[in-house]
């Protein structure tokens, strides 16, 4: 049996590449021939390209081309380097008008997670919902996301009725469509859960920063995590650092890693973690870290993981109580078990 998984994998967010890596990794460790689909969804494309020289129409975007768009571009370059070097990628590439073209080449057809059933996202892509196979075809969607429940219950209920097997990564995505569907929608982890903390910290460079340090990633829209990151720090008297690549508030220090390797180095060697990103979020998680998040947007996967977990009270900034991590990694633990036993199921039944 040859599977063909479908998510999100080229791209210049470091989750993004991560839990299609982790899928793909998962997949091949249970003992199948899998490889990703090299499909390119236009909305997807046309958000992750750098702007080039002659789209910048104001001295805010020149300015912005010559100092942070050459180390972007570096971090795209890597970011396919490493997917390429790691994973199995179709030769062929498909866009919407000719994916039809590969629905003999895989017996098997996996989304994958990320939010790949977000129409404002992908600019109504269905076929991240199949919509391009007959009914000949196994379906199977793993940790798939939509960014908030979806105003076109028609569609959606038609094209996922479809589907062989659905596990969903958000405990509101899974009540919604087990009230629309005719059939079972589990609760599953993120596919970067699928891999165990120590293989994480093995793929991880060396340190980055010597010193003892704060680290934040994303920036929700009021820049709260910025005056807490600044707060927790001077208490402790730590410097602050960020993953970013434009211009930050005074006393946040940028670092700008391109390589998926630096990021989890990143993470990994930090004091606390201040952390605006669901991945971010989860490899704080994984490597044990002092963790605040934030909510950014619609944020059901960070409420749904945080309540999980037993951290709700890590929703920012509003004490120092240690994490009880000997149960975290027990919750984790049996997620990630449950979640391998609902992947492996769905790959051998029909």
């Amino acid at each position: 049996m040859k599977i063909g998984i479908l998510t999100y994998h080229k791209t210049s967010n470091f989750g993004s590449v991560l839990q299609a890596y982790s899928l793909y990794r998962k997949v091949a460790d249970l003992g199948y021939d899998c490889e990703i689909i090299n499909y390119i969804n236009d909305a997807v494309e046309k958000r992750e390209t750098p702007l080039g020289l002659k789209d910048c129409t104001s001295p805010r975007n020149i300015a912005y081309y010559f100092l942070w768009e050459p180390k972007l571009r570096k971090k795209i370059r890597r970011l396919d380097y490493f997917m390429q070097s790691h994973t199995q990628i179709s030769a062929q590439e498909y866009r919407k008008n000719n994916i039809a073209l590969c629905a003999d080449k895989y017996d098997t057809f996996l989304i994958g997670s990320d939010l790949v059933w977000d129409f404002n996202n992908n600019g109504h892509d269905a076929v991240y919902m199949l919509d391009f196979l007959d009914d000949g075809h196994k379906k199977i969607a793993y940790a798939s996301s939509c960014g908030k429940v979806w105003e076109e219950k028609d569609e959606v209920t038609a094209l996922l009725n479809r589907f062989d097997h659905i596990g969903v990564r958000e405990r509101e995505i899974q009540q919604t469509l087990s009230s629309w569907l005719d059939k079972p929608v589990d609760f599953v982890c993120d596919p970067t859960m699928l891999i165990e903390p120590e293989r994480w910290k093995a793929l991880a460079s060396g340190r980055q920063i010597r010193e003892p340090y704060v680290l934040c990633y994303f920036e929700d829209h009021e820049k709260k995590i910025y005056k807490d990151a600044l707060k927790y720090a001077g208490k402790h008297n730590l410097p602050v650092y960020a993953i970013s690549y434009k211009r930050l508030p005074k006393g946040i220090r940028a670092v700008r890693p391109t390589d998926v390797e630096d990021f989890l180095s990143l993470i990994l060697h930090a004091d606390s973690v201040f952390s605006a990103s669901y991945h971010g979020m989860l490899f704080s998680l994984y490597f044990n870290k002092n963790l605040y998040y934030y909510k950014k947007g619609w944020n059901a996967r960070q409420t749904s993981l945080a309540a999980l977990c037993g951290i709700e009270d890590r929703d920012g900034y509003n004490g120092e109580k240690k994490i009880d991590y000997g149960y975290v990694n027990a919750i984790l633990q049996k997620f990630r078990e449950e979640s391998v036993g609902y992947l492996s199921d769905y790959l051998k039944n029909p």
